[in-house]
C-alpha cells in the first residue's frame, strides 16, 4: 500500500491537517475526557475549577503519535525515524499527563496559600454570605477546617455512593472562592446533608462524591449560619 507522501512538505501538512482534525474530534468527547482526567486531580477539584486543554491535548499526542508511525511503516521510513517519531509523541503525552497533574495541584494548593475573598452557605432557598476579607476568627477556622479535611477511606467511600440517596437533611452548599492564579479561579465547594460532607470529583453524580472525614468543620459551619441568622435578625428593622 502506497500513501501519496513523499517530500518532506507533504508530511508537514499531513501533520498539520491530522492535529486539527484530531483536537476537534476530542472536543466532542469533553465529557469523558474530562472523568477520566479528574481521576489523576487532588480530592477538592471540581469540575468548575478543571483546567481545559490538557485531556484534549494528551489524547492528540497519543492518537497522532499511533497514526504516525502506522502511516510511516506503510510507507517505508527507516526504523530510526519512526522510533524517533515515537519517542517524541510518547515525550508530549507524558508532558500533558504530568503537567495537567501538576497544574490540579498547584490550582488547589493555591487555597493553602491565599487568603479566600467570599465564603457563600446556602441551605435550601436561604443565601448566607458571609465576609472572609474581615478575617474574623471563625470564618478562619471554618476555611481551615474545609481546607484540611481529608477524604474517608475506600471501603467507606464505596458504601456511601452505593446509598446513593441522601437525607435531605439540613442540606447546605458551601461555596469558597479565592483569587485567580497559575491561570485558572479556584472555588472550594462543599455539600453537607445531615452527617454528610462532600464534594463532586467529577460530573456532579453521585458515583462523583467524595465524602470527607468531620474534622469539626460542620461544629464551624453552624455556628457561621447562627451568627449571620443572628446579624439579619439585628438588621430588621421590624
Amino acid at each position: 500500500m502506497k500513501l501519496p507522501i513523499k517530500a518532506k512538505r507533504d508530511w508537514i501538512i499531513t501533520i498539520f491537517i491530522l492535529f486539527v482534525v484530531l483536537y476537534y474530534s476530542t472536543m466532542y468527547f469533553n465529557t469523558e475526557i474530562e472523568e477520566f482526567m479528574m481521576r489523576f486531580s487532588p480530592d477538592k477539584l471540581n469540575i468548575m475549577n478543571y483546567p481545559g486543554g490538557w485531556g484534549n491535548f494528551l489524547v492528540v499526542g497519543l492518537l497522532m503519535t499511533l497514526i504516525m508511525v502506522a502511516m510511516m511503516a506503510i510507507t517505508k521510513v527507516k526504523v530510526k525515524r519512526i522510533a524517533f517519531v515515537a519517542s517524541i509523541g510518547i515525550v508530549f503525552t507524558c508532558i500533558m499527563f504530568f503537567g495537567f497533574i501538576l497544574h490540579t495541584n498547584l490550582i488547589v494548593g493555591s487555597s493553602k496559600t491565599m487568603e479566600a475573598t467570599s465564603i457563600r452557605i446556602s441551605c435550601f432557598d436561604v443565601d448566607i454570605n458571609v465576609d472572609a476579607t474581615r478575617d474574623t476568627d471563625l470564618a478562619t477556622q471554618f476555611i481551615a477546617a474545609a481546607v484540611s479535611m481529608k477524604a474517608k477511606d475506600a471501603n467507606e467511600q464505596k458504601k456511601l455512593r452505593a446509598e446513593r440517596d441522601l437525607d435531605g437533611k439540613t442540606a447546605y452548599h458551601i461555596w469558597i472562592s479565592y483569587p485567580e492564579k497559575y491561570g485558572q479561579s479556584y472555588d472550594l465547594i462543599l455539600y453537607v446533608d445531615g452527617n454528610k460532607i462532600y464534594s463532586n470529583h467529577g460530573m456532579g453524580t453521585p458515583n462523583s462524591r467524595l465524602f470527607y472525614e468531620d474534622n469539626g468543620f460542620y461544629e464551624l459551619l453552624q455556628r457561621l449560619v447562627e451568627g449571620s441568622q443572628d446579624d439579619s435578625k439585628n438588621r430588621d428593622p421590624s
